[in-house]
């Protein structure tokens, strides 16, 4: 099958599937006790940005939430009460990812990412065990945040546009090279344990590989209307990376929010990756669609690639979520910089404006 009927293919298929999750998002399974679920979700945006030689405008995937469907099941055997035993199947699709774009260069190729395919087994008194493709333990540790903004400003800010350069050269130095929140070891095949929650403490420990295992503890509460989110994880990505990240997020009853992050790795090298990250934000119930999220954001970034590299990054974002049809709706204005001793780059400014519609 040639590239273009693939394609065709793949389109109609991704169609299909969405157009049955959108009518029934919950269905009944093949045996007794078992539920399936279908879900998925659009995220699409445009970008601009200007880094003092180039301009341009994008029409991108926000990579902070790309595009995807899913499929998983759960099954409760009534001769073992207290099990649920299932599995899960989810796909990101990223047709021109934001965090791949270029300046004046060719569109990125349209990807299908394999998110997650992975069995588990679940009891509230014994925890669950869950084996293959999926999150490892701890993923999403520098991510704690109940700003309601995440989906257009969290501590890895390098997603909107994590390709472009700074400078003119070819070999100038992206976003993402001096960009990163450290946020664990992300998603790989695995095996993975996660405690029972304890008064909100919940412990989690996985192992991809022979030098590729982390741990992971996470807290959640709620005392009078107001929340707290934090989370703190060591990880192993091979023999000379130790890395190691945490963060929390505070919504108060009244709607103001305060989110921070930090993460670094211990190298063997001449340099020590150090990042940190702070919001602040405000919830309004302004409309009668959903709530109105309102943020600013700093980053502070150092010797990420390099020794004596400092970067930066900030911004002012707005989130309206638009629940009669399940959006998000955004927009964010962020500046880039990056001081690098003995050469000398313009900011990068970036806009970007979307929507994210789940199902």
């Amino acid at each position: 099958m040639n590239s273009s009927c693939f394609r065709r293919a793949l389109t109609g298929a991704v169609f299909c599937f969405a157009f049955t999750a959108a009518a029934e998002v919950k269905l009944p399974g093949t045996k007794p006790d078992t539920e399936i679920r279908i879900w998925g979700q659009v995220n699409r945006a445009v970008l601009y940005a200007d880094n003092g030689t180039y301009s341009e405008w994008f029409h991108v995937d926000n990579d902070s939430m790309p595009s995807r469907i899913g499929l998983a099941g759960d099954y409760k055997p009534p001769e073992w009460a207290g099990w649920t035993f299932g599995g899960q199947i989810e796909l990101g699709f990223k047709s021109d990812n934001s965090c791949d774009v270029e300046f004046e260069s060719d569109d990125p190729e349209f990807k299908v990412d394999g998110r997650k395919i992975e069995a588990w087994a679940k009891n509230p008194r014994f925890g669950a065990l869950s084996i293959g493709q999926g999150d490892m333990a701890s993923n999403g540790t520098a991510e704690e945040d109940l700003s309601g903004t995440y989906v257009i400003a969290y501590s890895q800010v390098r997603f909107a546009a994590g390709s472009l350069i700074f400078g003119d050269q070819t070999n100038s130095p992206a976003i993402k090279d001096v960009f990163n929140n450290f946020d664990g070891l992300h998603r790989d095949d695995r095996v993975r344990y996660d405690t029972p929650a304890w008064k909100g403490f919940t412990i989690s420990a996985s192992a991809g590989g022979h030098d590729f295992y982390d741990a992971a503890l996470r807290h959640k509460m709620e005392i009078d209307g107001h929340k707290i989110a934090s989370a703190v994880s060591v990880a192993q990505k091979d023999t000379a990376v130790d890395q190691y990240c945490g963060s929390v997020s505070v919504l108060l009853k009244c709607g103001l929010n305060f989110t921070a992050a930090a993460g670094g790795q211990n190298v063997e090298d001449d340099y020590s990756p150090l990042s940190f990250y702070g919001k602040i934000g405000w919830k309004m119930d302004l409309f009668s669609c959903g709530v109105t999220c309102v943020a600013a954001d700093y980053s502070h970034n150092e010797e990420i690639s390099r020794a004596d590299d400092k970067a930066e990054s900030y911004a002012i974002v707005l989130n309206q979520r638009v629940e009669p049809i399940l959006s998000d709706v955004y927009v964010s204005v962020r500046n880039y910089s990056l001081d690098r001793p003995g050469e000398d780059y313009d900011d990068i400014l970036t806009f970007m404006a979307g929507i994210k519609l789940a199902f």
